[in-house]
């Protein structure tokens, strides 16, 4: 059965790749010498020490050969690209052809990572940062910000690049990109498009951060834009207007009424998007005229990109991606599942990888404003009714993480986590992570449930098989578990509202955000155990001045030392999490396993990676 699949599959990949074959070519042009990128300035932190685990990919030497212009990285997409615009289609990311052809006010510094082995290492950029210690400047040439705690006011101020123009699309189609004309992006752009995210209510930014409705966005020099905003807003707004605020030409918005066919794409980033077939495949060409230079290593000073083209396949299914993969018709690959990278590791000796974060198994969240679970004991007796270890072993052959919640270790945040077997820990919190089913019931018995309890889960299908495995652990104690399953949306509706009654799953968000401390606080349904606790309050407003007046690591160590008091409390029982591989061949240069280092957009590493294509053509593809 599972050849005849691949029969099928693989005649869906070779129509894919004739498709790819015959989108246009773009005419190559020489690489032209850019403005020298100044320098970012940013409110001064400390450094990030170096990742303590394991090195993404041991053994990878530098390249020694110079880089090569030219050539065509071939990536996947899972789905069918949708979001084409910053206002209209997007959701909590920007599409992943929309990340490269318009450019952020800032980004994730690359050098700061492995680099292709001349980074200096100080993150692995394993998953979405948003570390602002660690950004260079994209439309932003340079930045600051300021408080002013007796007005309550916080500003920010961008000194936009110049000399950073419209890219050119030449292909018959492309009329909204001919509507710039190649023309220079100026301070009214930079103003426009900020707006549009806060005041206009499709956009994703307007509907979820309306803190940053009531931020006063001006031009305040010939490349210079201010924003006010209130000081308890600051933070969230220098990390969504720095990441988030993609620059578009007003004139296109003005003609089409927005940017959300791909048609209308238009603008100053490092590839221009030249082709797309629903369903199969999306092409971009190279930007000739792009500012950025390699900052490190054997093509230091090269102008950026070297690559030539870049197509996404759009393949949905997870075998034929790793036919691909193993094939040499895809480039790299991300998100491999433990399972799959053994067998790729058997198969193909000859890919590289590296291990990142991974999925895990689901949170549970609880009512905790309500009984039974308003008693610490009866969440204590929960989480020493879990076999945390039985659940490692089993998902994850004992190498997964246990303690991920709020959030689990990631190298760039290191100095926020508090471990297992770190000496500051409470001895309780310690005991309670240790599987003990007779203290368990001892400690229900004490809260008044000698016989046990009954209570309900709201879950989807798609946590039914983790959340039965933790009925029957509890079973054991006496605690009976009926799973509520909802359909996809009828648990958003009820979670949403905050409409669950006892226990509920809910997703995390990434640890870039830890600052906003959505499971923490707040009345959003991130936030499912419903906490609202006067120390934790009391905390983080605290942590989120030292962010602003001191430095992120200044506000990660006292977020670190609120954790003993906050894991103490037992208001989440975490889901064990695993990690997931990346795979590539070795004619991908200048890589080494990187996620992504722009926060929120996947692949930035495109802009600095090259491609030896006689080393593919001796390899035989």
């Amino acid at each position: 059965m599972r050849g005849i699949l691949w029969l099928v599959t693989s005649g869906l990949m070779t129509l894919s790749l004739a498709m790819a074959a015959c989108a246009p070519t773009p005419t190559p042009t020489a690489p032209t010498t850019p403005t020298t990128p100044a320098t970012p300035t940013t409110t001064p932190a400390a450094p990030v020490a170096p990742a303590t685990e394991k090195p993404q990919q041991e053994g990878i030497k530098p390249a020694a050969e110079s880089p090569q212009y030219g050539g065509t990285l071939n990536l996947v997409q899972t789905t069918d690209i949708t979001v084409w615009d910053d206002i209209v289609t997007r959701t909590t990311t920007p599409g992943p052809t929309f990340s490269f052809t318009n450019d952020p006010l800032w980004g994730g510094d690359w050098s700061k990572g492995p680099a292709g082995g001349y980074g200096t290492k100080e993150t692995d950029w394993a998953e979405y940062y948003d570390r602002f210690d660690q950004k260079i400047g994209y439309l932003a040439e340079n930045w600051k910000w300021t408080v002013n705690a007796a007005k309550n006011e916080g500003t920010i101020i961008y000194q936009i690049r110049q000399g950073k123009r419209y890219a050119l699309n030449r292909e018959p189609w492309a009329e909204a990109s001919r509507l710039a004309g190649g023309r220079e992006v100026s301070t009214d752009d930079v103003v426009f498009s900020l707006k549009q995210m806060v005041t206009d209510r499709r956009a994703y930014i307007y509907r979820a951060n309306p803190e940053l409705r009531v931020a006063e966005i001006t031009k305040t020099g010939p490349w210079e834009v201010t924003i006010k905003l209130p000081l308890d807003a600051l933070y969230v707004g220098i990390g969504r207007f720095g990441n988030y605020g993609r620059v578009v030409p007003p004139e296109v918005v003005a003609k089409y009424g927005d940017m959300a066919k791909w048609q209308n794409s238009a603008g100053s980033g490092s590839f221009i998007l030249t082709d797309y077939v629903p369903g199969s495949i999306a092409v971009m060409a190279r930007n000739p005229s792009y500012w950025m230079k390699d900052p490190v290593g054997s093509g230091k000073g090269s102008q950026l990109p070297y690559l030539e083209r870049v197509r996404y396949l759009i393949i949905p299914d997870a075998s034929t991606r790793l036919a691909a993969l193993r094939t040499g018709k895809l480039d790299q690959l991300t998100g491999v599942s433990t399972e799959d990278a053994t067998q790729l590791r058997r198969t193909t000796p000859a890919l590289l990888e590296a291990e990142g974060p991974g999925g895990g198994q689901p949170t549970i969240s609880m009512r905790t404003d309500l009984p039974p679970f308003n008693d610490i004991r009866v969440r204590r007796a929960l989480m020493m009714a879990t076999d945390f270890q039985a659940i490692n072993q089993s998902f994850y052959d004992g190498k997964g993480q246990i303690l991920t919640w709020p959030y689990g270790y990631r190298a760039s945040y290191a100095d926020l986590y508090l471990s297992l077997d770190d000496p500051e820990i409470p001895a309780s919190v310690r005991e309670f992570y240790t599987y003990n089913p007779e203290k368990a019931k001892q400690l229900l018995k004490e809260a008044g449930y000698p016989g046990g309890l009954k209570t309900s889960a709201l879950i989807t299908q798609t946590e039914v098989d983790y959340y039965s495995i933790i009925k029957d652990m509890w079973a054991k104690v006496g605690i009976d578990v009926e799973l509520d399953v909802k359909d996809r949306g009828a648990w958003q509706t009820i979670m949403a509202r905050r409409g669950h009654q006892a226990l509920a799953y809910y997703a995390q968000g990434p640890v870039a955000m830890w600052y906003t401390a959505i499971t923490l606080a707040g009345e959003g349904p991130a936030n499912a155990s419903m906490i609202n606790d006067p120390f934790i309050n009391d905390a983080l407003a605290k942590i989120r001045i030292a962010l602003l007046t001191e430095s992120e690591t200044s506000g990660m160590r006292l977020y670190k030392e609120m954790m003993k008091y906050v894991l103490d409390q037992a208001y989440v029982i975490p889901g064990v999490s695993g990690s997931s591989s990346r795979f590539w061949w070795p004619w991908l240069k200048n890589y080494s396993g990187e996620f992504t280092t722009d926060f929120g957009s996947g692949n930035s590493w495109i802009r600095w990676v090259w491609l030896d294509q006689d080393m593919k053509k001796k390899m035989g593809y």
